[in-house]
């Protein structure tokens, strides 16, 4: 069955693709903030304002503040009170609209939306619930830029785009018991302004509908971090987690790039300290041995730093340390430690610096998944029901 499924893939997909008809995604913003008061001000086109499912009489292209005030939400112009409601919905009444948001309590920068925006209170009374309903490729593109930057080749953006559509699909509902879908910050994906840059625009439109799956027609996991430093994690020894698509590869695309190499000192008794500290149970008179004995990577990833009769999570030691990668080695140098770390982020699934530098080397997206993702195919997710019935 597996076989014919793959025959299917590569036949098929290649000269029937079906597109996917527009959609919406609801997108908690602002999730990091006690939001209490902002202002909403047209950025493109005009808004219809709905105070608890009723029209508002107002400007369509007025500046408006909104604050919690108790239960109800206050609305007003800098002239007068509009009223107070229990949810507001702004609406924009043309494809290109588009708005600013600032906040007033507390203090943010401007920040930039697509669409519509509805506000309500939440239950503990305490802030506001900002809720963004935007066409589904408008996210995309926004979240594109925000995780890949300005100024990037256009078949990286093409590459990202496919990625953070397959993760948006597979965690559609991760928030839906709290009344939307996803939030806005890196626990589902970085949504923080809409997309201003061309060419991710056009990477989304010339990607439209395409993800990523694994042989099972699954979506995947699309993991993706700054830099490996040469070499990608299994999932299982980061997340305790097995997939048939995340396995560790090698990756000299990154190693000439910004995050590769890094470098931290800290004192021999800080190390000796944390130690004792951490095991306790375990500790004896090794201080010196401990201190005076390297750690190396140099022939794979390990999981376990280990040296006489202590093993810890690599990973821990990261966290504990706030290091770039559980990818490094420790050196004594004098009365200090050293680590020589090699890049940044868990080290699972795609090595952004990595693509990046591949797709300047004219490289197609499909190679570079296929590089950091096994047993993976690129297809059109109308076409996966197809598939799946087959």
């Amino acid at each position: 069955m597996r076989i014919r499924k793959t025959y299917l893939l590569l036949i098929f997909l290649f000269v029937f693709l079906f597109q996917v008809n527009a959609s919406q995604v609801n997108i908690r913003i602002l999730t990091t903030q006690i939001v209490n008061t902002f202002i909403f001000s047209p950025l493109d086109g005009t808004f219809s304002l709905y105070g608890d499912n009723k029209i508002i009489n107002c400007d369509s292209t007025g500046v408006y503040q909104l604050s919690l005030d108790g239960d109800s939400i206050t609305l007003k112009t800098v002239e007068k009170i509009i009223g107070k409601y229990s949810t507001i919905k702004i609406v924009g009444n043309e494809a290109s609209a588009a708005f600013k948001l600032k906040c007033v309590l507390p203090q943010t920068k401007v920040h930039t939306y697509d669409d519509n925006l509805e506000v309500s209170v939440l239950s503990d009374k305490k802030q506001l619930l900002l809720i963004n309903d935007v066409d589904t490729e408008k996210y995309i593109a926004a979240v594109v830029e925000c995780e890949s930057g300005k100024n990037v080749n256009i078949e990286y953006y093409k590459l990202q785009a496919i990625l953070c559509r397959t993760y948006l699909l597979a965690h559609l509902n991760r928030h839906i018991q709290e009344g939307y879908e996803i939030c806005d910050d890196v626990h589902c994906q970085a949504y923080l302004n809409r997309a201003t840059e061309k060419n991710a625009t056009l990477a989304v439109a010339d990607t439209k509908g395409l993800v990523v799956v694994d042989n099972d027609l699954n979506l995947i996991t699309a993991a993706f971090h700054s830099n490996c430093g040469g070499q990608t994690c299994n999932s299982q020894d980061v997340w305790a987690v097995s997939t048939s698509y995340l396995k560790s590869v090698k990756d000299t695309f990154c190693l000439n790039e910004l995050n590769a190499k890094w470098q931290r000192t800290i004192s021999l008794n800080e190390w000796n300290n944390y130690l004792q500290l951490k095991h306790k149970s375990i500790f004896n008179d090794t201080l010196k041995l401990i201190g005076a004995t390297p750690f190396e990577q140099a022939n794979g990833r390990p999981i376990y730093f280990i040296d006489k009769n202590l093993k810890i999570p690599l990973k821990n030691i990261r966290a504990d340390f706030k290091l770039k990668s559980a990818y490094f080695s420790i050196v004594q140098v004098g009365d200090s430690i050293q680590f020589n770390g090699r890049g940044y982020g868990h080290g699972v699934g795609l090595c952004q610096q990595g693509a990046i530098r591949m797709s300047n080397l004219k490289y197609p997206y499909k190679d570079i998944i296929e590089l950091y993702y096994k047993d993976v195919h690129v297809v059109n997710v109308s076409s996966l029901n197809y598939f799946k019935q087959e």
